[in-house]
């Protein structure tokens, strides 16, 4: 039996993909800049042109079959960018592609396969179709994540527990200045409030108060927790045992005093 808080527990979920490949290799134009084509490793003669679908992620593997299904029956393959597929099919054919991807055999993640210790597993589903000069991959990828969640710091399942050992980055800003950068202030302002714009003619003090407002990195090392005393690195503070923490386990946690909000991540802690 786990003995791990439920929070801290990987969670399975599943990412179903349409990936189109070419014959020719083509450029693909991203937020303005040209990235040259490559061949594809796993489908040599092919280039990767664009995914056919928005990249959301599934709770079961029906759901994301369900998913598959849906977008080749009514050829609905427009990507995060908006791109459309590179061509159109008949009804009949994508008929036939429905039948052939529901005939094609589903993997299931080995028993004790851990994904935080062990490699990536191949696609539980892949299945191909070439139309043209066009290649239409769908697949589906095994992406277990562990939740977001809430808690308070004198919890067992405090994320923060999860990271005592490891070697984190914690960084803080104070509380004022959060609040002060609220964009939801602006709602309240009227035509008259934003007639006076002098408070953006000078750019160098704009520019100087963001940087006043930007999060400062306070402490690199260990983490330890001793009962609600948190140390990282050379850093310490006791906390209220009820200050809410919010976070995901091994990864991260944000938590406030009176004064500052924190937030301690294992990612930057090995720059």
């Amino acid at each position: 039996m786990n003995s791990l808080p439920k929070e801290w527990q990987l969670e399975p979920h599943y990412e179903p993909g349409l990936h189109w490949f070419s014959r020719e290799p083509r450029p693909i134009e991203l937020f303005g800049e040209e990235i040259p084509a490559k061949e594809s490793e796993e489908y040599p003669g092919w280039y990767f042109l664009q995914r056919g679908d928005p990249m959301r992620i599934a709770d079961s593997l029906e759901e994301a079959l369900a998913a598959l299904k849906s977008r080749l029956k009514h050829w609905k393959m427009e990507d995060l960018l908006g791109r459309r597929a590179p061509i159109e099919v008949s009804g009949k054919v994508r008929k036939q592609m429905v039948i052939e991807l529901l005939n094609t055999p589903i993997a299931t993640p080995p028993p004790g396969y851990d994904p935080d210790q062990d490699a990536p597993l191949p696609p539980l589903l892949s299945c191909k179709w070439e139309l043209g000069d066009y290649l239409l991959v769908a697949s589906i990828d095994y992406t277990p994540f562990r939740p977001e969640f809430s808690t308070r710091f004198g919890q067992p399942n405090n994320p923060i527990q999860s990271l005592m050992g490891q070697v984190c980055t914690l960084s803080t800003i104070d509380l004022e200045l959060l609040d002060e950068d609220d964009p939801d202030d602006l709602d309240d302002l009227d035509e008259d409030d934003l007639e006076p714009l002098d408070l953006l003619e000078d750019d160098e003090d704009f520019e100087e108060e963001e940087e006043e407002q930007e999060w400062k990195e306070i402490a690199v090392g260990t983490v330890s927790l001793e009962g609600n005393r948190l140390t990282v690195g050379f850093w310490s503070h006791t906390f209220d045992e009820n200050t809410e923490v919010f976070g995901v386990a091994y990864e991260e946690a944000s938590f406030e005093d009176q004064e500052k909000s924190y937030y301690l991540s294992t990612r930057g802690s090995d720059d």
